[in-house]
């Protein structure tokens, strides 16, 4: 879990500008970030033109420095209406001018954006350089809150399953952790609790995660957060039924489902449900389970949640063959497979926390400097407090429950918008973007390209013979293919270069500045990378290669569906030609 990055620096930019008369351009820049984080269509309308509000004094570099996080901004509003590609352009230019600029400040928070930019993109090893480097320019200027939200998207990385380094994930989380005990952040310490059990239970270590997921729980029904202390109480109901404790499960899951029939939250309810459906049928009770199972397929159906869908088909159908309901029992079967079959041709994109990186970021904390420095502002705090009245004290105390109440409930929804639209993106099995975010970057690079008059290449390629292996040694063998596949392209590419699944075995690969020759060496590198694949463990027997057609960007091609199709024209004879081969697609004959 982690704040959004907008709200962060919108905080820090109203701290910086406050007890100073604010200039016009500071003042802007202070509105854009306001805009960027409620609403990002409107901060673009704002930096439409950001060099006007410097004026005669743009050489300034002070004004230099405000026009440069002016761009910042607009980049956080573009990755905010989903055109990354722009967004990338933006930090990029604003790392560069602000080391030009010698501005550390604005430094670390473009780097801090960039590198969550790149790990929603799944380019994780220049994710980590990035977050490091801006934890490390933070350590320097003292600024304790920003340390801990960089150290915590480091974190974020290493617990993601494409990484999967869950020990230096803990690491960082209890390193978290003290860190929020020693400055008394109670709601802190609950979401670091929190990501700890989901890291132990990534893990496979149960037990850790159910004894982390309980201190969750304490610590938000201290707060009196009824909706986090929910959410909590689910995940630590559904390790206890990984566990075998279905019956102890049961009275956790009807807390959780009365709460949220009592404040209609519709989505989680039918999470929850599923969660007591399972339960129920754990600890033998197959009818009960089908009511919950049924009520939940409703909503799962309405909002064509075919993740969910799958494993509710997978427990109707051991109830209903509990029941002795054979039929139905097939049924839900079949269903169960249609909906798996569909996930994996449709490729629907979900889901967060992933390919190992190893990166080793040496932290060298100066937590004394910025544990006095806040002591420091709380002891000015008191002593004003103190010489305040008390009906004075009163209501700045309201007023300061009502900010932090509403504040908290707002960044809630920016966080969820965030991870709704990373979800969108994302292909669920491989962790590539899914076709339509491919297609979309591919054709905002293509448009670049072609504005610019550099080339780009595409490189199409899928598994050769995948039915046979998904045949012969079964599905669950086939999508461990998939994706060891997509972890060879990741290290097969070139720094800029992206690869994205757009198909059940189908893949592409976006490579700008490419011209064919160089589009064909990097397929043939990706080509041995997927050859050298060990996969004994899969099956006995088992091998695995890929056929790929490369074609370069021709100039009067306007769009990506062309310069896609002739790569994929290339990949067909590619496989004509007997396969684990790369064809060009100059080749193709006249």
């Amino acid at each position: 879990m982690i704040v959004p990055f907008g709200s962060v620096l919108l905080a820090l930019a109203a701290a910086s500008l406050a007890g100073a008369p604010p200039t016009a351009l500071e003042s802007r820049v202070e509105s854009c970030w306001k805009l960027a984080v409620a609403d990002p269509a409107a901060a673009l309308r704002l930096v439409e033109a950001p060099a006007e509000a410097g004026g005669a004094r743009a050489a300034s570099p002070t004004v230099r420095s405000a026009l440069a996080e002016l761009r910042l901004c607009r980049g956080y509003a573009q990755e905010e209406l989903g055109k990354i590609e722009l967004a990338g352009a933006d930090y990029q230019w604003t790392v560069d001018e602000a080391a030009t600029l010698g501005d550390e400040k604005l430094l670390a928070s473009a780097l801090a954006l960039r590198g969550e930019l790149a790990y929603y993109r799944g380019a994780f090893t220049g994710a980590l350089a990035d977050l490091d480097r801006a934890y490390k320019l933070e350590v320097e200027l003292g600024r304790g809150s920003r340390q801990r939200y960089d150290l915590n998207a480091i974190a974020n990385v290493y617990a993601d399953p494409r990484v999967g380094a869950y020990s230096r994930a803990i690491e960082y989380y209890r390193q978290l952790l003290a860190a929020h005990e020693t400055i008394g952040e109670v709601g802190e310490q609950a979401t670091c609790h929190f990501n700890l059990g989901s890291t132990f239970e990534r893990q496979g270590d149960l037990p850790a995660a159910l004894a982390e997921y309980e201190r969750a729980v304490a610590l938000d029904r201290s707060l009196g957060d009824a909706d986090e202390t929910a959410y909590a109480e689910r995940a630590v109901a559904n390790a206890l039924v990984k566990l075998g404790r279905a019956r102890d499960a049961l009275p956790r899951i009807e807390r959780v489902v009365a709460y949220f029939t009592k404040t209609g939250n519709d989505d989680v309810l039918a999470q929850a449900r599923l969660t007591r459906g399972i339960a129920r049928r754990a600890a033998g009770d197959p009818a009960g389970a089908l009511a919950d199972l049924d009520a939940a397929a409703v909503r799962f159906r309405s909002e064509k949640n075919d993740r969910f869908l799958v494993r509710v088909e997978q427990e109707r159908a051991e109830a209903l063959a509990a029941l002795g309901e054979w039929s139905a029992a097939f049924q839900a079967r079949s269903s169960q497979t249609e909906i798996e079959r569909r996930l994996a041709e449709a490729t629907r994109a979900e889901a967060t926390s992933r390919l190992r990186v190893e990166f080793d970021s040496e932290k060298k904390e100066t937590e004394n400097r910025a544990l006095a420095r806040e002591n420091e502002l709380r002891g000015r705090a008191l002593a004003a407090a103190e010489r305040a009245r008390s009906l004075q004290r009163a209501v700045i105390g309201l007023a300061a429950a009502l900010v932090l109440l509403l504040g908290w409930a707002a960044l809630r929804q920016l966080a969820q918008a965030r991870r709704m639209r990373v979800l969108a993106m994302t292909d669920e099995l491989t962790r590539l973007p899914n076709r339509r975010a491919f297609f979309a970057l591919a054709g905002e690079a293509l448009a670049a390209a072609r504005g610019a008059g550099t080339p780009i290449a595409l490189v199409a390629f899928d598994v050769d013979h995948f039915k046979r292996v998904n045949d012969s040694f079964g599905h669950e063998a086939g999508d461990r293919v998939l994706q060891r596949v997509a972890n060879a392209a990741r290290g097969a590419l070139r720094p800029g270069d992206t690869v994205g699944r757009t198909g059940g075995e189908e893949f592409l690969a976006l490579l700008p500045g490419a011209r064919e020759e160089a589009a064909v060496e990097v397929a043939e590198r990706l080509r041995n990378a997927v050859a050298a694949l060990d996969v004994a463990d899969l099956g006995r027997g088992l091998r695995v290669s890929v056929s790929l057609g490369a074609a370069a960007r021709q100039d009067d091609e306007a769009s990506i569906d062309a310069l896609a199709r002739r790569a994929d024209e290339a990949l067909y004879r590619a496989k004509q030609g007997g396969r684990n081969r790369t064809e060009r697609a100059s080749a193709a004959p006249v």
